[in-house]
């Protein structure tokens, strides 16, 4: 049986799309790490929480922008399974849907388990 995103052509386009929007925004803001270490030499490379993300961002430390470029890669995959979810569960396909759901499930649970340990 073949999944349903690839006999609608308009779906695996905005699913491609998504991709290639998550990856070019990581890439750009790794890219912006590199430049800002390259340019601040001893400001250090890594954020110590997800917490100080925003304030490293904002004083331009190239740890914040390699953290941020890091989770924009992680979560761009994770994106594209919540698109799946809502357009299968808006064809009423309902064993994809309920895939797409335990596919997201066992990502979050991931997610919590690794915070929750780190």
């Amino acid at each position: 049986m073949r999944a349903p995103s690839d006999s609608d052509p308009r779906l695996a386009a905005r699913l491609s799309r998504l991709l290639l929007v998550g990856l070019s925004l990581a890439v750009l803001l790794l890219l912006t790490g590199v430049v800002l270490t390259l340019v601040k030499p001893g400001v250090p490379v890594s954020v110590s929480s997800l917490g100080g993300l925003p304030g490293a961002l904002v004083a331009l430390e190239p740890g914040g922008f390699f953290d941020l470029g890091l989770l924009v890669l992680l979560a761009t995959p994770a994106a594209r399974v919540v698109a799946l979810l809502v357009a299968f569960a808006r064809r009423r396909l309902w064993l994809f849907s309920g895939v797409s759901l335990i596919v997201l499930v066992v990502l979050a649970l991931s997610l919590f388990l690794g915070l929750r340990g780190a």
